[in-house]
């Protein structure tokens, strides 16, 4: 029985030890920058309360202005880039990840009749839905149509994307509420903020690949990842 007890408690510290925590900092005479990365599903269902779903990656990170300064604090100006494949990504607003509606986009190449094709849905606000662009364009972190988007790979010159706008009936959705709740607030700071950052960057992840980086600030800020634990 001892044994047994022994080896569960071995296995349950293992366990804790395969998590890590992936963590980074950067400061400038205006602000102060400190971040922690989430890429493991299980992590950031256990942050939000709810699975975020595929290509989400989260930057949980506190915005400190310097004493005595008021900082404007714009989402947009933070980015998210992988080493691994060029992929990059402004902050998605939360009805991009969970809103009411999405954007079908289909792309087509080769020569007709090859009948190669590929679609992917992705998060997409309009008017009149929460994170839609009162201009009828796109929110925060996508592309207008015909323009490449931020995030994702090449396309061959022959692909064309045709979007399509699906609303579902309103109701109520838990998703969407933790994340327009945890979400780091914007605007004029006079003291530190914490909130979330959403990204999408899809594929294989690796905490080392991926940085940070607040455009704002002159020169500009960069956070790479890493575990404070590791020696």
């Amino acid at each position: 029985m001892r044994i047994l007890a022994a080896a569960a408690l071995l296995a349950l510290v293992a366990s804790g030890a395969d998590k890590r925590e992936w963590r980074g900092r950067a400061s400038d005479a205006k602000v102060t920058l400190d971040a922690r990365l989430y890429i493991d599903k299980d992590e950031m269902k256990k942050l939000l309360g709810h699975d975020p779903g595929p290509g989400i990656v989260i930057v949980q990170i506190t915005v400190t202005p310097a004493p005595g300064a008021t900082l404007k604090l714009d989402l947009d100006d933070f980015l998210l880039r992988s080493d691994r494949d060029g992929q990059r990504s402004r902050p998605l607003d939360p009805a991009q990840i969970a809103g009411s509606a999405v954007l079908v986009i289909s792309s087509r190449g080769g020569t007709q009749g090859t009948g190669m094709a590929e679609e992917r849905r992705v998060p997409w606000g309009v008017p009149g839905i929460p994170g839609g662009s009162p201009t009828g364009g796109p929110p925060r972190g996508l592309p207008m149509p015909g323009q490449s988007p931020n995030v994702g790979t090449a396309t061959a010159d022959t692909s064309e994307a045709v979007a399509n706008v699906e609303e579902s009936g309103k109701k109520s959705n838990p998703l969407l509420d933790a994340l327009k709740e945890k979400l780091l607030p914007d605007g004029e700071l006079e003291k530190p903020a914490s909130g979330l950052l959403y990204f999408l960057i899809e594929g294989k992840l690796r905490a080392k690949d991926l940085e940070l980086v607040y455009r704002k600030a002159p020169p500009r800020l960069s956070i790479r990842f890493k575990d404070p634990n590791k020696k």
